[in-house]
């Protein structure tokens, strides 16, 4: 039985080539023959000792040369065969890594479990600035939260996303979240990521210095007056801002409540305090020193400077202070929302007021001077009584006088009186002090006559009875 050296075929007699591999099998028939028959060639005719060692020699060498080669086949065949159930291995396995709708498995399964931290390992943004990561997701995975019918949308776009997904670069991000191809892995197979659109905040302030902060988080203010500032890129979502603003006339602050995914081109715009704003103070040049105050609090302002002032808001309580005739004078109250920007004070109410108690306040001490003069020369204490306050100072004072001169026999004319100023006056007009001057003659026992003009400090009270003013003390 012979046998192929090169591949281990079986061979058949006088076959000449191998069937299976095409070894020349002539060459192995002179090696067996030479082995066969044993001749000892040398013996017959050495001077062929050279050729023969030829002929010997090369065959041997080229069995030897067989076997190496076949033995280096064999392992070649094996690497062949590992690297292509290797490669069969990584192809299976990057296709499954790449396969887009497990992408859009693992995002409905972080939004079920609320798995921020996971959820924002598949999310990605072009844009830099964005930082994604569990705590800058919360308001998307809020917004999902409460509003289920968006989310189911979401997930059915990204689902189609899965069915044909395209290159990020080749795209325009029209919907929140897009699932998108984005380079490769192990250099051939694509890599998926639901990218995210980034939001904007444009926010207009009407004055500067109000500052503005998002979900706590403080982000700028207002560089100047009517300004308007973007902010951002920020995850679509819902989101609260808040702004701020404090100056020695008004405190104001206001939370609004702000929908990045339904905004406009991802862009969400708002106006905050727009209520605030500067004003121009005026009123009648008699009031030009008054004290302005807002909200109850003396700014130390007057009113002639009071031009561009603030700013104030709708819910300010503006009016002014100005002393005159001893009586405090008060404008009247306005409030922010009562007017644009030009303010002009009033103090015609007031100032009618002060008129009236000051008419009010003559009357009572014209009818007082009658009264005295009559009591005294009546010898009647009690013809005061109306005008004076019972137990008063000036009561105790003058029924001692009273007796006193009517006993001595002296007679007074009363000539007239005014009020030469008006001390003070409190704030509820009920009572105060002012300065008279009056004439008197002075008759006395033996028909003498006396003109005497005196100046008087008197102080009053407003008598709730009688509503009426007494006089309650003399100086």
């Amino acid at each position: 039985m012979k046998f192929c050296t090169k591949c281990g075929n079986k061979i058949m007699d006088g076959t000449r080539f191998c069937t299976s591999c095409g070894n020349d099998l002539r060459e192995e028939s002179t090696i067996e023959t030479e082995l066969d028959h044993n001749v000892d060639l040398d013996t017959v005719n050495p001077e062929l000792d050279h050729d023969m060692d030829l002929i010997t020699t090369e065959p041997g060498d080229n069995v030897t040369s067989h076997l190496k080669f076949s033995k280096k086949t064999k392992i070649f065949m094996s690497i062949s065969i590992v690297l292509i159930i290797l490669l069969v291995i990584i192809v299976n396995i990057g296709n499954s890594l790449s396969d887009p709708s497990k992408i859009v498995k693992r995002f409905e399964k972080d939004i079920s479990s609320n798995n921020a931290s996971d959820l924002a390992s598949i999310l990605y943004c072009n844009d830099s600035r964005l930082k994604v990561d569990s705590k800058s997701i919360s308001p998307l995975l809020a917004y999902f939260k409460s509003n289920p019918t968006y989310y189911d949308k979401v997930d059915q776009d990204l689902k189609n996303n899965a069915y044909n997904p395209k290159d990020i670069d080749s795209i325009k991000l029209v919907n929140t979240l897009t699932l998108s191809s984005d380079g490769k892995t192990f250099l051939i197979f694509p890599k998926y990521k639901i990218y995210i659109k980034p939001s904007f905040i444009t926010v207009t302030a009407p004055v500067k210095g109000i500052t503005f902060s998002i979900n706590n988080t403080n982000i700028g203010e207002s560089d100047s007056d009517n300004s308007t500032k973007e902010f951002g890129p920020y995850i679509p979502g819902a989101y609260t801002i808040l702004a701020n603003y404090k100056n020695l006339y008004v405190s104001s602050s206001t939370t609004y409540p702000l929908d990045l995914v339904t905004a406009d081109n991802n862009i969400a715009k708002i106006n905050v305090l727009e209520d605030m704003k500067y004003i121009n103070i005026s009123s009648d040049t008699n009031y030009n020193d008054a004290d302005v105050f807002v909200n109850g609090k003396n700014v130390n302002v007057k009113v002639k400077d009071a031009t561009h002032f603030g700013p104030i808001n709708n819910s300010s309580q503006i009016y002014a202070t100005f002393t005159q005739g001893g009586k405090k004078l008060t404008s009247k109250n306005y409030k922010g929302s009562s007017f644009e920007t030009d303010l002009a004070l009033s103090f015609e109410e007031a100032s009618s007021e002060l008129t009236n108690v000051k008419d009010k306040l003559n009357i009572l001490l014209s009818q007082y001077n009658y009264a005295f003069v009559d009591a005294i020369n009546n010898n009647n204490p009690a013809a005061i009584n109306s005008y004076v306050a019972t137990g008063s100072q000036l009561y105790k004072l003058q029924e001692g006088y009273i007796l006193s001169t009517a006993k001595s026999g002296i007679h007074e004319t009363f000539v007239s009186s005014y009020i030469t100023n008006f001390n003070s006056i409190s704030d509820d007009n009920k009572s105060g002090s002012f300065t008279s001057s009056e004439s008197y003659i002075i008759y006395s026992k033996d028909g003498l006559s006396t003109p005497r003009t005196q100046s008087y400090v008197y102080e009053f009270q407003y008598n709730d009875a009688s509503q009426t003013y007494q006089l309650t003390s003399i100086n």
